[in-house]
């Protein structure tokens, strides 16, 4: 590798908020890091609002694939094949990276430590002004509260400081080095996520089947289980719509847990795990219940005083809710 190790960064959207998808790019473009050592290469499902004219103004490169609107990952795999470059990022048109510094920060750890797999931010984040719905997936580290109880999401909440996940290898400047097994490796490979190429490359090897939590679950078998988590952290805009946001989820579930289209290898619930089991029970539980949301909502809202930290019940119990009828739907759907 070169001082500065190059990066392919790579980006999957169809007709995505235009508004948000230029700050996106324009976050990219702020960066203090060698331009000539990035390449942006923007995977577009056909869209139709003027996004692929707003990337390629901003230097991506634009391959435009109307026949995979619909095949997100799929898109996002061919990105991979497509890139040239050491290290990839994934950079979704809803992040927004934070600080002119993060990619330079997001780089080091490899710098350092030659058997690191991949980085990302401790922390998602939020800017002021932002909808409630935005913050709050940012302040409980997780786009899915289930991820947060069943503790596979790879970010911390705002109330944490140190960082528990995976095995503690050694502290860096600006960073920690963890170890993750095949029982607490979170869910990764998406929103800011980065990797070196030739190791993720090496695991796609068909790009209709490819699931980003699958292929990072390979590379843990394969032995490469060493992350950087950089004191950093990335926004993932949700918008505001509650119940859009819900139906998205159930429709995740289905597409990529119950579908048998798709030989799931990580699981982040199985009913063969005791562990799960007993962290989902707790979940719903505390989601009928709604004393621990609350608790935790209080305990947040002391702290920095956001009121996005009071959506957690609702959050919790609409989730439960969703997630209920979804099973209840695709268990009847097998049943017949």
């Amino acid at each position: 590798m070169t001082e500065f190790p190059t990066i392919s960064i790579v980006t999957c959207c169809y007709n995505p908020d235009l508004k948000i998808f230029k700050k996106s790019l324009e976050s990219v473009s702020n960066q203090f890091y060698p331009k000539k050592y990035i390449e942006h290469i923007v995977m577009d499902g056909g869209s139709t609002n003027g996004a692929e004219v707003l990337a390629r103004e901003n230097g991506c490169l634009v391959v435009k694939r109307s026949d995979l609107l619909d095949k997100a990952l799929t898109r996002m795999a061919l990105g991979i094949k497509l890139a040239k470059n050491d290290i990839i990022l994934f950079l979704e048109p809803d992040n927004i990276i934070q600080g002119k510094n993060w990619l330079r920060k997001m780089i080091q750890p490899f710098i350092d430590d030659p058997h690191i797999v991949g980085t990302f931010s401790m922390y998602n984040g939020y800017a002021k002004g932002m909808p409630l719905l935005t913050k709050y997936y940012a302040l409980v580290g997780a786009n899915d509260p289930i991820l947060y109880y069943l503790q596979k999401s790879e970010k911390l909440t705002h109330l944490e400081t140190k960082y528990s996940l995976g095995k503690l290898i050694r502290k860096g400047s600006g960073y920690v080095i963890v170890e993750f097994d095949k029982k607490t490796l979170p869910t990764l490979g998406d929103n800011g996520h980065m990797v070196r190429r030739k190791l993720i490359s090496d695991v796609i090897k068909d790009p209709a089947k490819f699931l980003h939590t699958d292929a990072f679950f390979k590379l843990n078998e394969r032995g490469y289980s060493r992350y950087g988590v950089v004191k950093n952290s990335i926004i993932h805009y949700a918008g505001h719509d509650i119940f859009r946001n819900l139906m998205k989820r159930t429709k995740y579930k289905s597409q990529f847990y119950r579908n048998t289209n798709y030989k799931r290898v990580y699981h982040v619930f199985s009913y063969q795990s005791k562990k799960d089991l007993y962290k989902l029970v707790k979940f719903i539980l505390y989601s009928l219940t709604i004393v621990q949301p609350l608790s935790m909502s209080i305990r947040g809202y002391l702290k920095n005083k956001e009121l996005a930290w009071f959506l957690h019940p609702v959050m919790c119990l609409g989730t439960l809710i969703a997630y209920s009828i979804s099973e209840i739907k695709s268990l009847s759907r097998y049943a017949r």
